[in-house]
């Protein structure tokens, strides 16, 4: 099976601290996994923070689109053992997205509409996260 990074985590893999070998690992063994359409959304535990990842497969290439180091106490006591990835990740983006317009649905951090069809995963705040990080 053929892996691809998106040009994202290739960029920033080093500074959010989700190397490769962490992402492959949550994707080969994840705690839990939750589907939204074509996408995949894995979460696994690595003691003191967690990681996400996004990503689509068929039966020749997986695809990771996004990949997010979480650690809990960023979250303001959200339980994450608790939760489901796609409730992790909605939590991470509130805290930490940014809003965007999305033609016909209005200004939305994450997003997903069922009955349209339509995940908006969110866009890290890169800054307001990074900030987040240096008082852990």
């Amino acid at each position: 099976m053929q892996i691809i990074f998106s040009e994202l985590i290739e960029r920033f893999q080093n500074l959010l601290g989700t190397p490769k070998e962490l992402i492959l690992e949550t994707f080969n063994k994840p705690d839990a996994t939750d589907f939204v359409f074509d996408k995949c959304v894995s979460i696994k535990n690595f003691g003191d923070f967690y990681i996400l990842i996004i990503f689509e497969m068929n039966d020749e290439i997986v695809r990771f689109s996004c990949a997010y180091r979480i650690y809990p106490k960023l979250l303001n006591g959200f339980d994450l053992k608790e939760k489901r990835p796609l409730e992790i990740l909605e939590a991470f983006m509130e805290e930490f997205g940014v809003s965007k317009f999305l033609p016909g649905f209005g200004e939305y951090k994450f997003l997903i509409d069922r009955k349209a069809k339509v995940f908006f995963s969110g866009i890290l705040d890169l800054e307001k996260y990074l900030k987040a990080l240096e008082r852990l």
